[in-house]
């Protein structure tokens, strides 16, 4: 498969046809967009009352009620993200994502001379609890240790699920490392826990806590006026669900032919919307009806319709159509995505067409590595890179294992075995026997050889054990910066870090450069 995120940095023309609105590296593309907004028309005034009602009570800063009262002027512009309502924001990258939102938009609002506002949308209507239940970080012998929230979700969206007790997870972090700034992390922590009444709650007010020196403005939509106002977009989403199918499919048949990873995989009859009674589930359209997913219960489109008027809020989009709804809500300048993201907008192009709609910028997020002292030692002292540790140090263990044999140990054996083979050569004469003799003997042979390989495998171990920290070294690389055999930023909480160094973990990630999209910056 092609790299997406190599081709956007260094060759976009070649997929220009998928991203309309322009190479994020090119300051034109921003113009363009902007002068395209400029010429849609938002409801921004039950967008901004909305927010600003929602923010007190998140207790947000002066800047972002800055922010918020902007967007009331048809000149702002916004630069969102999004995510899911992640266990204390879930991993690393929703903090890439965050601050590649603050600074794109500070920089925009710079070159373009306009209102550019940051945005979190935080996916609160998505049911998999799966994927937000559990967190990971470091203990004090570098190792990740899973931390999760107790219960399944039972098919609701995560928006409506309870904040857990903190004492039905506060043991989980006993294993964090003592540090200076480890007690007062906590406790805000726990003060978070216990101030939210949910769990898309919980996640905004936990984001806000690590981004307090900025503004960023949350979008839950799952708040009703919200849900009001993208009614008329669910409406169209009903109507133009079968355009909005072959959109999709012609779209994706030519990504994928370019050689690029098909990331929304339709199962069929999708409308692209769930409906919430109270589990969430897909709707689906078969023979001019439409059903949920595993119900028998049918409506024609009237009924859906009416049932949308009644109750909004039991309607919300899935992949496809989560970028339209914000589409029509917000003035978005720039869409931040992951490397995953990527390749499911650039099979969008044409659904935003179906509605009249153009595509936003897309503006990868940061990626990053955190290297604390102790692992950039251990690399440098084995000569290491980074992207070694990517590769996996599986050989190079071996190889420090084998250089610290001052025994030979293989040629003994070596010797040995040949000495085994020699000696039984020298009893081939004894088949004339016996007709079972030469079985006998190689039999006995392959016994023989088990038991010496048996004893070369436990004399190796020792050696491996008289290597045991330079091997503990190289396993603490392993453990920090490919967690789980993954991606560092794909697994660790950002929290495993402040509670480590502060709030100045934060304050360098923003500090990175965010333009050079192929490369995972270091920070030291």
């Amino acid at each position: 498969m092609s790299d997406l995120m190599k081709t956007i940095a260094t060759c976009f023309e070649q997929v220009a046809f998928f991203f309309p609105s322009g190479d994020p590296k090119n300051q034109e593309s921003f113009q363009h967009r902007a002068n395209y907004l400029d010429l849609r028309e938002y409801s921004r005034e039950i967008l901004a009352d909305t927010l600003k009602a929602y923010h007190e009570d998140l207790g947000a800063n002066s800047e972002t009620f800055q922010f918020i009262e902007e967007l009331r002027h048809k000149e702002t512009l916004v630069v969102i993200t999004g995510q899911q309502a992640g266990f204390f924001t879930g991993p690393l990258y929703t903090l890439y994502k965050a601050i590649t939102t603050i600074r794109l938009a500070k920089e925009q609002r710079e070159k373009l001379g306009r209102p550019v506002v940051p945005v979190f949308w935080i996916a609160g209507e998505d049911h998999d609890w799966q994927e937000i239940r559990e967190t990971y970080f470091l203990n004090s012998e570098g190792k990740p240790i899973s931390c999760q929230i107790p219960g399944d979700g039972g098919g609701e969206s995560v928006g409506y699920q309870k904040v857990p007790a903190w004492e039905t997870i506060e043991d989980q972090f006993k294993e964090i490392p003592e540090s200076e700034f480890r007690s007062s992390v906590l406790k805000e922590c726990r003060q978070i826990t216990e101030r939210a009444e949910n769990l898309t709650q919980w996640f905004a007010l936990t984001l806000q806590y690590l981004v307090s020196q900025w503004g960023l403005i949350f979008f839950d939509p799952m708040i009703p006026e919200f849900k009001r106002l993208a009614m008329p977009m669910y409406e169209q989403i009903l109507k133009m669900h079968v355009a909005v199918r072959k959109a999709l499919a012609v779209r994706t048949e030519k990504w994928v032919e370019l050689g690029f990873t098909q990331q929304i995989h339709p199962t069929g009859g999708e409308v692209n919307l769930f409906l919430a009674i109270p589990e969430r589930r897909a709707i689906l359209y078969d023979n001019d009806y439409f059903n949920l997913r595993g119900q028998k219960e049918r409506w024609d489109l009237d009924t859906l319709n009416q049932m949308l008027k009644q109750r909004p809020e039991q309607f919300s989009p899935n992949v496809v159509t989560r970028p339209i709804i914000q589409e029509y809500l917000f003035p978005t300048l720039a869409y931040v995505p992951g490397p995953g993201e990527l390749n499911y907008w650039a099979q969008l192009g044409e659904v935003f067409t179906v509605f009249n709609f153009v595509m936003p910028i897309l503006y990868p997020r940061l990626s990053a590595v955190v290297l604390i002292p102790s692992w950039r030692k251990s690399l440098l002292k084995q000569e290491l890179s980074i992207e070694d540790v990517f590769e996996g140090l599986e050989e190079h263990k071996s190889r420090c294992v084998r250089e610290r044999d001052s025994h030979d140990i293989d040629e003994h054996f070596e010797r040995l075995y040949r000495k085994i083979r020699e000696g039984y050569a020298e009893l081939a004469p004894l088949e004339d026997i016996h007709g079972n003799v030469r079985d006998w003997l190689v039999k006995n042979e392959a016994k023989v050889s088990f038991q010496i390989n048996y004893l070369k495998g436990k004399i190796w171990q020792a050696q491996r054990k008289r290597c045991s920290e330079v091997l503990r070294r190289l396993q603490e690389l392993e453990d920090g910066i490919t967690p789980l055999h993954s991606r560092q930023e794909r697994i660790l909480n950002p929290l495993t870090f402040v509670c480590q160094y502060g709030s100045s973990f934060v304050d360098n990630i923003a500090e990175l450069p965010i333009d050079k999209f192929e490369e995972h910056k270091v920070l030291l």
